[in-house]
């Protein structure tokens, strides 16, 4: 018979469990490397310097002829409780992977389920712990936005969802509320905006940009979002709108699309407040750093940072008071790898941590994602950044309802553990 709730929440004593993730901030990177797919970890210290850790091969070929649906890790996210990562593979020839790994409090790798597809994605993002959504890319026939269920107990994805979703698809983006879902077709110069109901998306709008759309990426608190545009519009263009989170409707800001003072735009990272937007570039390989009005109208700050050779520069992250940027070669400065800079939030200037940037040991590393333990506050059900009854209530709410987010050290029960899980965290507090 099940104990009721309330009694556990009055009575559970402080057992400790040990969650998977890492217990320490670290960054994930996916190595690329057209005879070689990787996955790297190093840990974030407290000056901002990387500390590498560990390394796992996905994948190895001896010439790029040979079919390889490990290689070429691309795309690169994080569950939003840590525990798992997914890396997407882009190998070029046959059929291409999907991989997931766990992620030990060390920050070490293990991979758990691995999905074969007839044709790779060149992005994929988590929309909750338990569900992900992925591109499946093919220049010659459909493209797919795809959900996958995530079991945690059973460590297996199983295909939810697929939507047809233009002739390209290259970029998928998840809004913080996890409700909403962009991704865009470079071809025609759209993004389409998808509703998630369960493990479901329906489409929600279809909207065009004036620039060819090489990545999206939404600001932190989901307000706005933007998308790069390469060599498109006279190569310095990127694309911005505003973001409607009851009507999950983009609208082009004014002035849009703004201007650049690299060349071809390919990528976006924002400061953990939102006040700062930074843009990567292919062609100048320079990092730019613009301020954001209330508005989301970005402003150049006239600050930036170039790692070297032209395509060069790849992925990029951040963390509070840190951005972390992939150099996947070492032509023209002779150094290449992950770098880690503090951040001058006044002018956006970036100054690179002594060390930086460290070698990831893998080929090409192309994408990044950063983790901080402290911006996963446990408790914190209602995601207000408030602990109250009302946590307590979703909780009690969740746990009676078998609910994977009540499940708290994941083993596919509900019970004494998960409400002393709770509780210690609840009586720690949140940063």
């Amino acid at each position: 018979m099940r104990t009721h709730t309330a009694s556990l929440l009055l009575t559970a004593l402080l057992t400790p469990a040990c969650l998977a993730q890492s217990s320490l901030p670290a960054i994930f990177v996916a190595n690329e490397g057209n005879l070689e797919g990787s996955v790297s970890s190093l840990l974030v210290e407290s000056d901002g310097s990387l500390t590498f850790i560990d390394r796992v091969i996905t994948g190895s070929r001896s010439t790029t002829s040979q079919p390889c649906p490990g290689c070429n890790s691309y795309a690169i996210d994080l569950s939003p409780n840590g525990r798992y990562l997914a890396t997407s593979h882009a190998s070029g020839n046959g059929p291409e992977n999907f991989t997931i790994y766990e992620v030990a409090s060390d920050a070490s790798l293990s991979i758990v389920e691995v999905i074969t597809v007839p044709q790779g994605g060149l992005d994929l993002a988590w929309v909750r712990d338990d569900l992900l959504a992925v591109c499946i890319t093919d220049l010659s026939g459909s493209n797919e936005l795809r959900l996958y269920n995530w079991d945690g107990v059973s460590q297996q994805l199983t295909l939810a969802d697929a939507d047809v979703s233009g002739s390209f698809l290259t970029s998928v983006a998840v809004h913080p509320s996890g409700r909403w879902i962009v991704c865009n077709d470079s071809f025609a110069n759209t993004a389409r905006v998808y509703e998630v109901n369960g493990d479901q998306a329906a489409l929600n709008q279809t909207i065009g940009f004036g620039v060819y759309g090489v990545s999206i990426a939404f600001s932190p608190d989901g307000s706005f979002a933007y998308a790069a545009g390469g060599i498109s519009a006279g190569g310095h263009a990127f694309a911005g709108f505003s973001f409607d989170d009851s009507s999950g409707m983009l609208s082009e800001l004014p002035g849009s699309p703004f201007t650049s003072p690299g060349s071809s735009p390919k990528g976006f990272a924002f400061s953990t407040d939102g006040q700062l937007l930074f843009v990567s570039h292919g062609s100048d390989a320079t990092i730019r750093s613009f301020s954001l009005d209330a508005g989301g109208v970005p402003t150049s700050l006239g600050t930036s940072f170039d790692v070297g050779l032209q395509g060069t520069l790849q992925g990029m992250d951040t963390l509070e008071g840190r951005l972390f940027a992939m150099d996947d070669s070492t032509a023209i400065d002779g150094v290449s790898g992950a770098y880690s800079f503090d951040i001058n939030p006044i002018t956006g200037a970036l100054t690179p941590v002594a060390g930086s940037p460290v070698p990831t040991l893998g080929i090409s590393p192309n994408d990044v994602v950063a983790w901080d333990p402290a911006s996963d506050c446990l408790p914190d059900f209602t995601g207000d950044g408030v602990l109250n009854f009302f946590d307590v209530s979703a909780f009690i709410n969740a746990f009676n309802a078998n609910d994977p987010s009540a499940d708290l050290n994941d083993d596919g029960a509900w019970n004494f553990f998960d409400v002393s899980l709770f509780i210690n965290a609840y009586n720690a507090g949140c940063p």
